[in-house]
């Protein structure tokens, strides 16, 4: 089985190969009305094709191309509602002779809209009746039988995956814009600034360096909410060290409290690095993974300290 398993994929791999020499210039075209088009991407398909189409419609979306998914059986009992004038319609079918979908281009005729077809049939009634065509080709299904659409709808995906790219460049998507789109899961922490994450200035006590221990652990328990660290700063209010009630308690723990008429700068920690708030969050990790450091000051626009982020919080599993 495992032969057979590495087989289907080698078999899929070549297909796409092919492919990548068969597209001609019409993927351009269509990324050109795409670009160009005030109205969005209503990708349609049947089966296995609505399927991939879902997928095609999520990568255009999620890479800035406005895009949404149609079934074409709805569509023909009231859902054609949402196709409005200047959408363009991405139909996909490797035979090109779906009946439901042939159904929903005729209706869709009546508006102003661009039709384009993914297929493997290029002389296809769906071909025929597209303005754009991408021909995928005939292709061999890795299926045993020969039936079941799975090459085909490989090649499907992939074609998906290369116009939503296209058109991504082309609009100059940023990690700024991707960020805006991905904002929840592991990818959304990646993508978060160092500012959304950050314990600003006005949640965290701030000390003098000659400030004595016990007041500045008085005023941290007390602080809301009781984050167990302060920042030390001159009289510029130049942060020069982070004071973590952690740190000093493992001291208390291991049979040497410190003194407590001691100034905090004996117990602070000197800021290894700062970080601007503006950063990516995951400048921030690998700033802690480089150095064996709990928190780091954040600076603004004009080097002011503006808040503290900490390791915890950055590391912490999503």
């Amino acid at each position: 089985m495992l032969e057979r398993a590495k087989a289907i994929i080698r078999q899929e791999a070549a297909a796409l190969q092919t492919l990548s020499n068969r597209i001609d210039d019409h993927i351009c075209v269509l990324a050109d009305y795409i670009f160009s088009s005030t109205g969005i991407v209503i990708v349609c398909g049947v089966g296995k094709s609505r399927l991939i189409g879902e997928k095609i419609s999520a990568i255009l979306a999620s890479t800035g191309t406005r895009s949404i998914t149609l079934d074409p059986v709805d569509a023909l009992h009231g859902d054609l509602g949402r196709v409005r004038a200047g959408d363009v319609i991405l139909a996909l079918s490797n035979s090109g002779e779906t009946a439901e979908l042939m159904q929903l281009i005729r209706a869709i005729r009546q508006l102003p809209v661009i039709v384009a077809a993914i297929t493997g049939r290029a002389t296809s009634s769906l071909a025929q009746a597209a303005d754009v065509v991408i021909n995928i080709g005939s292709i061999q299904e890795a299926c045993a039988l020969g039936l079941a659409p799975t090459t085909s709808a490989t090649a499907m995906a992939v074609i998906g995956d290369a116009l939503a790219l296209l058109l991504q460049e082309r609009r100059g998507f940023t990690r700024h814009d991707f960020a805006r789109l991905h904002p929840g899961g592991s990818l959304g922490r990646e993508l978060m600034r160092v500012r959304d994450l950050m314990w600003p200035l006005e949640v965290i006590p701030v000390f003098r360096p000659g400030t004595p221990l016990s007041l500045a652990l008085l005023y941290m328990c007390r602080a809301s909410p009781n984050l167990g660290v302060a920042a030390v700063v001159d009289e510029q209010c130049n942060v020069v060290g982070t004071l973590n009630g952690d740190s000093i308690g493992r001291l208390a723990e291991c049979g040497a409290p410190p003194d407590l008429s001691d100034p905090v700068e004996r117990h602070m920690q000197p800021p290894l690095n700062t970080i601007s708030g503006h950063a990516f969050l995951d400048q921030a990790a690998q700033l802690f993974r480089q150095h064996e450091i709990e928190l780091i000051p954040v600076l603004d626009d004009q080097d002011k300290f503006v808040g503290l982020i900490s390791r915890q919080d950055v590391l912490k599993p999503c």
